[in-house]
């Protein structure tokens, strides 16, 4: 019996570590590299920046989004939203937990990584929420294999 939780126990780690990679629902600290493409908005009132990202590498793509704390107070936030689009469809949409953010820091929600076709276009959609001010942000389109 004790064999046979082990060999169940084992089982599911390499279905739980053998799935797509995705930090949803949780705000993640994040490293921006050549592979993401974003598009960046102010918030009006906060020293605050909000991303929405594709993020292609080959054939792997996975919508990101992100807010930066330049200010020193702590900000409220949520991402109702993160979504991904393929050749215009919505192929996922993905709910970020509310959380608050400290002056200073960055974080991200990552949705689930996909693979898709060399031909296929991504664009991302966010719908972030900053102290109750909303922005809805679209990716700059990108081809996957690119």
């Amino acid at each position: 019996m004790k064999t046979l939780a082990t060999v169940l126990t084992l089982a599911g780690s390499f279905l739980v570590l053998g799935g797509t990679a995705s930090a949803d629902p949780y705000w993640q600290e994040v490293t921006q590299t050549n592979k993401f493409h974003c598009t960046s908005v102010s918030h009006p009132t906060h020293d605050v920046t909000v991303k929405s990202c594709v993020v292609v590498n080959g054939d792997a793509t996975q919508a990101v989004a992100i807010v930066a704390n330049h200010g020193s107070s702590a900000v409220s936030l949520a991402a109702p939203n993160v979504v991904l689009y393929v050749n215009g469809v919505l192929t996922y949409d993905r709910d970020c937990l509310s959380s608050t953010l400290n002056g200073g820091f960055t974080r991200a929600c990552f949705a689930p990584t996909q693979q898709r076709p060399c031909d296929a276009v991504m664009r991302a959609w966010s719908n972030v929420h900053v102290q109750g001010y909303g922005f809805a942000i679209w990716s700059p389109a990108r081809q996957t294999c690119t």
